[in-house]
């Protein structure tokens, strides 16, 4: 009743955005004993499986030298790790910021499509 003098009106959403969907299944999964179903209405099911590596990133400063840890991960499961020291002195906040930025230039490098990025920054996320 406040609301009617301005004159609003709902207009449903059109499309749910496929990253949506992925987020509610990521939160409401299937219970294990629960059995799918066999009788999907399409006769032709695709599957799609997309192989992503993993990066984890860490930066780290002290009074006189900062440095920077790097682990990729492999979407076999294999580990390349790198580490790095920064020539100039510096706050923890930007080492964590060259750690980003140094391993996302590596990622560049070894020509990886897909990159799940981890760190422990609460200023980069």
């Amino acid at each position: 009743m406040l609301l009617a003098p301005f004159d609003i009106k709902f207009v449903p959403q059109k499309a749910v955005k496929g990253q949506a969907i992925a987020d509610f299944l990521a939160v409401q999964p299937c219970p294990d004993n629960e059995e799918l179903p066999d009788d999907l209405p399409d006769d032709r099911v695709m599957l799609v499986e997309t192989k992503s590596w993993q990066l984890d990133f860490d930066g780290a400063a002290r009074s006189k030298e900062a440095g920077v840890g790097i682990v990729f991960i492999t979407p076999t499961g294999g580990l390349i790790p790198y580490s790095f020291s920064l020539l100039e002195t510096c706050a923890n906040n930007v080492a964590e910021y060259e750690a980003l930025i140094i391993s996302l230039e590596l990622a560049v490098v070894m020509h990886i499509d897909q990159l799940a990025v981890f760190g422990d920054s609460q200023l980069i996320s």
